[in-house]
């Protein structure tokens, strides 16, 4: 799988969370954001998209994902509980409670601030903090936020900044290539970070890649190969469950790969074009390829 896809596309974009009223603990019509400070947990309420066969609706205020945090120094812990939708409140099969995503950078003891995933991929399970210790595995895509008032939560994820596209793309072509062909038959070469040549089976490719999280959600990784007059380009696109699809995908064209697998609301919305790219890059190739 590719490692953008895996890790990155753990979220996108940015949610805003409406102002809680001065009780804090208590939900009230039009909330979008609960703090329980006495029991250290808040909660998100989402609006959803759902799709039929050609139409979709907009629904606000559907569903409710709770979320317990505490603290382990001046670091920040979020364990997610569970989603009153789709009935996963306290399955420990899906949610640990003793598991959660690490956050730092704000003040201890207090969750008002502005906390930050680190850039090495660190862990929490059975009362400490873990980080990977293999190279290949130890470094974030993607850095998640958490802005937090009494009044608003903002969530929001960017590309971790030495993130490199090329570097994601000349795994993948090794991934693609290497399997099925002898490597003395295979050269390759990284320019910069968005751009890589090789050259299989005679042929001369050029492949760009390029990595973004727009501000509505939406992460996008794109691929452009071309050998001659042939071009193919593969698109990845995917909102994470726990972020706000935005209104702006609920429609019928970016809905429609998602809601043949699965009709209803989506809790996720994640699209790619493998039916067209993977028989493209198979002719540039003049070889079977799996994507």
């Amino acid at each position: 799988m590719n490692r953008f896809i895996k890790y990155i596309l753990p979220c996108a974009g940015i949610l805003m969370f409406a102002a809680c009223s001065d009780d804090s603990s208590s939900a009230a019509s039009g909330e979008k954001y609960i703090l329980d400070e006495a029991n250290q947990k808040f909660a998100l309420i989402y609006d959803r998209c759902y799709t039929s066969e050609n139409t979709t609706r907009w629904d606000e205020y559907v569903d409710t994902t709770w979320f317990h945090y505490k603290f382990i120094g001046d670091t920040l812990v979020v364990i997610k509980d569970g989603n009153t939708a789709d009935g996963s409140s306290n399955d420990e099969e899906e949610y640990n409670r003793d598991e959660g995503e690490v956050y730092v950078g704000g003040s201890e003891g207090s969750i008002f601030g502005l906390w930050k995933t680190t850039k090495e991929r660190c862990y929490y399970e059975d009362g400490k903090i873990d980080c990977e210790d293999d190279e290949d595995e130890s470094s974030n895509e993607a850095i998640f936020t958490l802005d937090i008032s009494k009044n608003n939560l903002t969530m929001s994820w960017e590309l971790e900044k030495s993130y490199c596209p090329a570097e994601e793309l000349e795994f993948k072509l090794e991934e693609v290539v290497l399997y099925d062909i002898d490597e003395a038959d295979y050269s390759i070469t990284r320019s910069g970070c968005n751009t890589v040549k090789f050259k299989v089976n005679g042929k001369s490719v050029t492949a760009t890649a390029t990595a973004s999280i727009s501000k509505d959600n939406v992460a996008t990784l794109e691929h452009t190969y071309s050998s001659g007059d042939k071009t193919c380009h593969y698109v990845f696109k995917k909102v994470h469950k726990l972020l706000q699809i935005p209104e702006s995908l609920c429609n019928a064209d970016d809905m429609s790969k998602y809601m043949k697998k699965e009709p209803g609301y989506p809790h996720k919305y994640q699209v790619n074009n493998e039916d067209e790219f993977i028989p493209c890059l198979s002719e540039m190739l003049g070889m079977e390829v799996e994507y």
